[in-house]
């Protein structure tokens, strides 16, 4: 299971991404199977499962590739911060797309957190992770409420 969605998530992903930016995903699934994990612990559909890996690994290669802008230089470092530039606007894109309009309000400030703290020298990348089952328990606990009502 772990395996299809990953496939299918970077599937959709890539297909999101424009051909002209030049970015192909390239996993390790060290930086994929923590959110997989989350996500399983959830009761969402597999669409929506889906889509919102496509988003995590968004976010996740945008962070990636401006981390591994230190140090570069001249075309490289403009290539990795275009890359990066252009991941996290894809993610707020798939995220309207999707209509996934509170997982964006609630990760917004989250990704914003983690930029600073890179900038910082001091990565935080698990509030990630973090902030989203943070945000899938809020939304079932919603989602319960409603239904007891």
């Amino acid at each position: 299971m772990e395996t299809k969605l990953v496939q299918d998530a970077c599937l959709l992903l890539q297909g999101e991404i424009s051909p002209e930016s030049g970015i192909r995903l390239e996993l390790r699934q060290e930086d994929i199977l923590p959110m997989v994990r989350v996500l399983d612990q959830y009761e969402l559909t597999p669409v929506r499962k889906q889509r919102h890996l496509s988003i995590y690994i968004a976010i996740k290669f945008a962070l990636q590739s401006h981390a591994a802008s230190d140090g570069c230089t001249g075309e490289m470092l403009t290539r990795k911060v275009l890359n990066g530039d252009y991941l996290y606007s894809l993610y707020v894109q798939l995220c309207l797309k999707w209509e996934e309009f509170d997982l964006l309000t609630h990760l917004a400030p989250i990704v914003k957190r983690i930029q600073i703290k890179h900038v910082e020298g001091i990565p935080k990348d698990m509030l990630l992770i973090e902030g989203w089952e943070w945000f899938l328990q809020l939304e079932g606990n919603c989602a319960r409420a409603i239904q007891a009502i």
